[in-house]
């Protein structure tokens, strides 16, 4: 089993940032005017944001012309709830894409004095605060679509304006389609430019390859992605530098009640049917296995973990033909010249896994004109052999990452550690 270094001599990826600079990950934002149900402004309004998976709060004053906003927010589903003296409270549920900046006007009914009223809402069908050419992946869908070697990559080509053929196993050196290799290159490209121009961010961490463009150093396990948002225009300016495609992922943090699950996708040449023209393939199996874990650290203090792993074990039956020294050409040379280098390496490194099927050529057929003439060897002694050499090929990999988030009243910090080997 070969390994790999990612992002510096420790071979992992650790991310520490607080409100501040939560940028890198945390870009979404909701925004919008608090009013009554003329049109009216609405100052001083109280705006309570709630996420419905981690039961964090966030709270925020309209200004004097009603306006407020909620910045450095992770995607995810969200209750808005806001009041006012003299106005009902309005609830109003919605769903936040990575890196959306999403508009949401609030009206709130005239309460009597009599009774208090809570009213709730709907999220507008259109965003008016920002357009964008994109194509949002979440969890279900990860786990619904077929995923070859699960690269959820390969899923790239489904964004609007996209062409390619999505991950290739011959793009780079020691590349192949799942989620182990050293470097990962797309088969794919949109706005009329080249693969070179793609870029793909994990956690507001830019990993692609420094040195090759539009080459991955970091793919991460499906199961451990809360959502991918391929885009292909209209890039926010912290990712400028794609002129092609953007994929943002945004891995799963821990919630409030604990959640996990465990998969192991198994293939082997027994679950293929025959073709008309193959009907027995050469051996092989792989079991590529996936197991999540998350909660909180501690309950109800706003911290919360996320673990996930992912051991690959396959294994293929390679045979091919092949030429090697015939085993009477080594005892020969092993007679006549005992000491030499060439001698050694015939008897250190005897052919084995391979299958004699006939002499290939004998030593007239090798050495014409100097055969059974002083040190050469005898014109009928077979030197060369051909035959079907067989073995078996192994691919086993492990990847596995641990996210840490903490929740303060103003600022939050997060750390993810990744290794791949």
């Amino acid at each position: 089993m070969s390994h790999k270094n990612l992002f510096g001599r420790n071979g992992l990826i650790f991310l520490l940032l607080s409100a501040s600079g939560a940028y890198a990950q945390f870009s979404g934002s909701i925004e919008g005017i608090v009013q009554d149900p003329s049109g009216g402004r609405i100052p001083r309004a109280t705006v309570t944001l709630l996420s419905t998976t981690t039961s964090v709060t966030k709270s925020t004053i309209s200004d004097a012309d009603g306006n407020y906003r909620f910045v450095s927010l992770a995607p995810g589903e969200y209750q808005i709830s806001v009041n006012a003296p003299g106005f009902s409270e309005v609830k109003v549920e919605v769903s936040l894409r990575t890196s959306q900046t999403l508009a949401l006007p609030l009206s709130l009914p005239v309460a009597s004095a009599q009774q208090v009223v809570e009213v709730t809402g709907e999220a507008p069908v259109l965003n008016a605060a920002e357009s964008r050419n994109q194509q949002t992946l979440e969890t279900q869908e990860l786990h619904s679509l077929p995923l070859a070697g699960r690269n959820m990559l390969n899923l790239v080509t489904l964004a609007p304006g996209v062409t390619g053929l999505g991950t290739v196993a011959f793009g780079s050196p020691g590349s192949a389609v799942d989620n182990y290799s050293t470097e990962l290159q797309v088969d794919a490209s949109a706005n009329g430019r080249n693969l070179n121009g793609n870029m793909y961010i994990v956690d507001g961490l830019d990993v692609t390859s420094d040195y090759r463009q539009g080459v991955l150093n970091l793919v991460p396990n499906p199961d451990v992605i809360q959502e991918a948002s391929i885009q292909t225009n209209t890039f926010s300016v912290e990712y400028g530098r794609a002129s092609s495609i953007q994929m943002v992922m945004t891995t799963r943090s821990g919630a409030e009640k604990f959640h996990g699950s465990v998969s192991d996708y198994f293939t082997s040449q027994q679950l293929w049917a025959g073709t008309e023209f193959v009907h027995k393939y050469q051996p092989f199996h792989s079991n590529n296995m996936s197991a999540t874990i998350g909660g909180p650290i501690i309950p109800r203090r706003g911290s919360f973990f996320f673990f996930g792993i992912e051991p690959l074990w396959s294994s293929t039956s390679a045979a091919g033909s092949v030429t090697y020294e015939d085993p009477q050409f080594t005892a020969w040379a092993r007679q006549n010249f005992p000491n030499t280098v060439g001698t050694k390496l015939l008897t250190g490194y005897p052919p084995l896994n391979a299958a004699t099927t006939g002499v290939s050529q004998t030593a007239a057929q090798a050495l014409p004109g100097t055969c059974g003439a002083g040190l050469a060897p005898p014109c009928n002694l077979a030197v060369f052999d051909t035959g079907i050499f067989s073995a078996t090929n192994y691919r086993n990999g492990l990847q596995y990452n641990l996210r840490i988030d903490k929740y303060f009243k103003n600022d939050r910090v997060y750390g993810n550690f990744f290794r791949t080997s």
